[in-house]
């Protein structure tokens, strides 16, 4: 019996229900926890007398920490299940924040953030697969749209409580906060939260069938006497073989290199947007309206995603976003010496990259078999967190070089056209892929095409 394809063509259960919308709790959670030194950065510079520079690291600690644990603690998924990994990186977040809430100077706040860095990225990967799992084919595309725009709405929400703890506790009662909703997540999580069927599946241990038969049993199944068929996997059986095998390795090439290019151009202008057109402007209000109206776009475009992908190919759609964005980048450039224009594109320009980050989120994941996707998925957003740090510095590096922000903007059209291009190539070597896999008698993995 092949479980995943009964379970992907089926309707969406309470349970499945239940499982998405606990990872976009703990998504909005992350949003905030990321954010949450931005926030608190005015007064915690205030306090302690920060010059900008040590600040800067401050803000960039929490990514240093991502990237790392993208790269390094997600792929322990792939080795002891995406539940356990869930309420370990929770534990990190949580040691992480309370660290903050008590730091005793810039170093030990730096340290603490790259601390919870490490357990969001460990987390952010891992959570996007356990969404990819429990969603069927029909509503994939919406369960990821909903789920990626959780990090906005988080970031958003936690900035207005955070502005008034802030006020009333100091700059301490930002992280409090953070500290306090982790906390109890973990311990949601730790009733509620479903291990991945797919990695029972694949992990066939004494405790696989008990495990699996109990989700079964909330999905109003009849239990199962024994486990279904493994996937075959051909070639090399380390979780590094497959990812980068002759299997799926051009699948993997292009989903890197399409979210990475993507991902330099959204913290280009999630980053930038506000200074450049504040200064553009000459109103430094002008330049936070900017970046909240980005940020709104954001969730607009990830649940319009969601939407429009359930009777479009998720693949189109984020083809389609793409090239949009590509032109929203060009626009928006020509616009500032109309700053009412250049506002109401500054919302599409967010709308439509947070629907490509919906897009390879919903995309990459059934590339890979149950055995190396959380690795697969990880090692992606790792690469990208990587170029997220770089590519604001390499814009700073532009400006103070003398190239105008208007021709920054025209230059990080490029990445979308090509981050474009790479996903809408996914499609051709997944089917390139299958045929293979007929051919040898291999059942495929799975797709969104």
């Amino acid at each position: 019996m092949d479980l995943t394809a009964s379970f992907k063509d089926a309707p969406m259960t309470p349970f499945q229900v239940r499982a998405v919308v606990i990872c976009l709790i703990l998504i909005m959670i992350d949003g905030f926890d990321v954010l949450v030194m931005s926030f608190a950065a005015p007064a915690v510079s205030r306090d302690w007398g920060i010059e900008p520079v040590l600040l800067g690291y401050l803000l960039s600690a929490g990514l240093f920490g991502m990237a790392f644990g993208s790269i390094f603690l997600t792929p322990l998924a792939d080795r002891i299940g995406r539940r356990r990994l869930t309420l370990i990186c929770l534990v990190v977040i949580s040691v992480g924040m309370t660290w903050s809430c008590v730091a005793w100077d810039p170093m030990s706040l730096l340290a603490s953030r790259v601390l919870a860095g490490i357990g969001i990225g460990g987390m952010i990967a891992n959570l996007s697969v356990i969404v990819s799992e429990y969603s069927n084919r029909r509503r994939a595309g919406l369960a990821m749209g909903i789920y990626t725009a959780g990090y906005p709405i988080g970031a958003t929400v936690g900035g207005f409580l955070s502005g008034f703890l802030i006020q009333e506790f100091g700059w301490r009662g930002a992280f409090v906060l953070g500290a306090a909703m982790t906390v109890v997540m973990l311990v949601v999580c730790f009733f509620l939260l479903p291990e991945s069927f797919e990695y029972l599946i694949e992990k066939r241990d004494a405790k696989s069938l008990p495990q699996l038969n109990r989700i079964m049993a909330r999905m109003g199944r009849e239990p199962l006497s024994e486990l279904p068929p493994a996937p075959v996997h051909e070639g090399a059986e380390s979780v590094v073989g497959e990812v980068f095998g002759a299997r799926v390795r051009s699948q993997t090439a292009l989903a890197w290199i399409g979210y990475a290019t993507l991902i330099a151009a959204f913290y280009f202008a999630n980053t930038w947007t506000p200074k450049i057109l504040a200064e553009a402007s000459g109103d430094p209000q002008t330049g936070v309206t900017a970046g909240v109206l980005v940020s709104l776009g954001g969730i607009i475009g990830a649940v319009g995603f969601g939407v429009v992908s359930t009777w479009s190919r998720p693949r189109y759609v984020l083809t389609t976003a793409l090239l949009l964005a590509a032109v929203a980048y060009v626009v928006f450039a020509s616009s500032f010496d109309r700053i009412g224009l250049a506002l109401v594109v500054g919302v599409f320009l967010g709308m439509l990259t947070n629907a490509g980050v919906s897009g390879y989120y919903t995309v990459t994941p059934p590339i890979y078999t149950a055995k190396a996707r959380a690795s697969g998925f990880g090692w992606m957003i790792g690469a990208g967190r990587l170029v997220s740090i770089i590519a604001p510095i390499m814009v700073g590096y532009l400006l103070a070089g003398g190239m105008r922000p208007t021709s920054i903007f025209y230059l990080f059209a490029i990445p979308l056209v090509l981050s474009a291009v790479c996903g809408f190539l996914l499609g051709p070597a997944l089917r390139r892929r299958d045929a293979r896999d007929a051919r040898a008698g291999r059942r495929g993995t799975v797709e969104v095409r």
